[in-house]
């Protein structure tokens, strides 16, 4: 009799690890179609040409962080305050809340940023009917992060562009042109008025005849360059 019992244990043990297993590691296949999807997200579609697929939620990390299929997914454009910080175990619990352990998640990896941070994948995560990344703005529970919004695939998405993305392309814009224009040089000439007849420019620097075209030019007072050394009025004479 222990023995059936003990069998029938190691059994229902053996099945319940199985299904354990089966919701929080299995491997999925990656994909882009919207039908496939369609059963668990309704209304939402994979964008651009990167990874995008469905898997299993297996771990909240912080407010931006979750892994699905078992790898962990940093939430584009959003950013949640650590652990440590005020709400940032409000925002976490407000993910677990969204994205359960063993629920389904819609992964779309952001087109611009295919190289991940620190070893995780860049994406906007979809749970049920929400995008987790606006859900944690309209919150409060996070903030765009709006250095990546002029790289970013998602940057031009309703929720990106309310709480950020729109305001750094004006920025830009604004200081694109407000950036002072370059005027081409100009040369304007100018002339000395004691030297009627020809442009000498004016003193300083002091010149000499050697170093100027002009002889037997008219020169009138004050003669700054002292070109008419002898006083009769004709500078540089030959």
């Amino acid at each position: 009799m222990n023995l059936l019992v003990t069998a029938i244990i190691l059994v229902v043990g053996i099945l319940t690890a199985g299904i354990l297993y089966a919701i929080y590691t299995e491997e999925e296949p990656v994909i882009n179609d919207i039908n496939e999807q369609s059963e668990f997200f309704v209304g939402y579609s994979c964008s651009g040409t990167a990874v995008c697929y469905v898997g299993n939620v297996t771990e909240v990390i912080d407010g931006d962080t979750l892994r699905i299929r078992g790898s962990p997914i940093r939430l584009a454009l959003t950013s949640a305050p650590e652990l440590s910080e005020e709400d940032g175990i409000k925002a976490k619990n407000f993910v677990a809340k969204l994205c359960p352990l063993g629920s389904k998640a819609l992964v779309d990896q952001d087109d611009g940023q295919t190289s991940g941070s620190f070893g995780r994948m860049v994406a906007k995560v979809v749970c049920g009917s929400d995008v987790v990344n606006s859900r944690l703005l309209e919150e409060g529970l996070a903030e765009i992060d709006r250095k990546f919004c002029s790289i970013s695939e998602f940057a031009s998405e309703d929720w990106a562009k309310k709480y950020g993305c729109a305001k750094t392309v004006q920025e830009k814009k604004q200081t694109f042109q407000s950036s002072p224009s370059v005027q081409p040089m100009t040369t304007e000439k100018s002339c000395d008025p004691s030297y009627p007849d020809v442009c000498i420019p004016p003193f300083p620097p002091d010149l000499d005849c050697s170093e100027i075209s002009h002889r037997n030019f008219k020169v009138l007072p004050a003669d700054p360059h002292g070109f008419d050394g002898d006083n009769d009025g004709i500078g540089c004479e030959k």
